[in-house]
């Protein structure tokens, strides 16, 4: 579908502008940690979208919890590694949204997750800038291969999203949720020009904290213009 040409993609930009993006990757680490150190049981940490390992305190986390289970669509090179050298840590291959392979069939009714709800290992899950990410490679999938327009993208976004959000609360135990909220297009001055959400404008709860991430500097997409993420993150997601 394309994941495998996304995940290269990212990992090419942060190749590029890691120094762009190292205050919003510690940021994150921060965010998990501050979270792993509430968790009154430490038996598993299950982390959603790790499978670049950039954002993640690995060493810390083996540190703090029995065992750390990575969960994404795929897995490069460096978490691989990882996993070879340390028995505790488990890579999971997983479709977080359960409903990939009807997608790629065409058909857009999505199923519910339930992965790891029944487990009661799980100390921690932490969901790791996934929730933006969650419709991009589905929905230019059906606009390639089965002609889906803008406003059914834009459904198929906002189901997404909220699906994920609905399966992280469902789980009983402490949740961590790191998510980008709003697109960010500046100038070569660093004025504003637009803005637009970043999750197809469904809500996150209040409370959490934000930041910036400066995603795409001058020069990335062209000379004049930088796109930056809003990011909010929340140590402890409050569940409805």
């Amino acid at each position: 579908m394309g994941y495998l040409q996304e995940c290269v993609g990212i990992e090419s930009r942060y190749r590029r502008n890691r120094g762009a993006w190292a205050s919003h990757l510690e940021e994150s680490r921060q965010l998990m940690l501050e979270a792993a150190g509430q968790c009154a049981e430490r038996d598993t940490v299950l982390i959603f979208g790790a499978g670049l390992l950039h954002d993640i305190p690995l060493t810390d986390l083996l540190g703090m919890f029995r065992r750390v289970i990575l969960a994404d669509i795929l897995f490069m090179a460096p978490a691989r590694r990882a996993a070879e050298r340390e028995q505790r840590l488990e890579l999971v291959t997983l479709d977080v949204t359960a409903s990939l392979t009807s997608l790629a069939e065409g058909k857009t009714e999505l199923t519910q997750p339930t992965a790891y709800l029944d487990d009661p290992s799980i100390s921690l899950v932490i969901s790791a800038s996934i929730l933006s990410q969650l419709f991009v490679v589905p929905n230019a999938y059906l606009e390639k291969h089965f002609g889906q327009g803008d406003a059914e993208s834009e459904v198929l976004g906002q189901a997404l999203v909220r699906a994920h959000l609905a399966y992280l609360g469902a789980f009983e135990c402490p949740v961590a949720l790191i998510a980008d909220e709003t697109h960010i297009i500046r100038d070569r001055s660093g004025a504003e020009t637009a803005t637009a959400s970043a999750l197809h404008d469904v809500p996150l709860p209040l409370g959490g904290r934000s930041w910036d991430w400066d995603i795409c500097p001058l020069g990335e997409i062209d000379r004049d213009h930088a796109v930056m993420h809003r990011v909010r993150g929340y140590q402890d997601f409050p569940k409805t």
